[in-house]
């Protein structure tokens, strides 16, 4: 795995202003990966992902822009996913079962990313996570601390 980038779920960050029940670790994984200077890599997806989200919540969109706004520029390197990436995101959309679904092309670009560059892809979607696990570099959020070595 690439050492210091991970690839992060819309999902997760959206947790940070969501009162969901795995808030507190979405919180302590950002915190953590600022901590050891990680870089958080996304596709440009992710934006729309995050505002979709604050949007259907009805969350105050200024607020959740000014995170986008201080996490771009403090560790979100927003990648362009090449042609191989798409392929590789198409194909594992096939991942999956009849009877219990297959992932979405939103979820599984995050996937390939993390797969072309070599590192970690943290996710809260459990649906996705047993859908995919066999393809590697997944990692669900409450077992983020197994693969992040901070430097304390």
């Amino acid at each position: 795995m690439t050492k210091n980038q991970v690839v992060l779920d819309a999902c997760v960050f959206c947790k940070l202003f969501l009162q969901e029940p795995d808030r507190e670790q979405a919180i302590a994984l950002v915190k953590a990966l600022g901590d050891g200077h990680y870089s958080i890599v996304v596709p440009h997806l992710f934006f729309y992902e995050v505002m979709a989200v604050a949007a259907y919540a009805k969350f105050d969109l200024a607020k959740v822009t000014g995170l986008l706004d201080i996490y771009q520029k403090a560790h979100l390197q927003l990648i362009k996913p090449d042609i191989e990436t798409l392929k590789t995101a198409a194909a594992m959309t096939g991942s999956g079962h009849p009877k219990s679904g297959y992932p979405s092309f939103y979820d599984t670009l995050y996937h390939a990313l993390a797969l072309s560059l070599n590192c970690p892809f943290i996710t809260a979607d459990k649906k996705h996570y047993e859908k995919t696990k066999h393809l590697g570099a997944i990692v669900l959020l409450k077992e983020w601390e197994s693969i992040l070595k901070t430097d304390h």
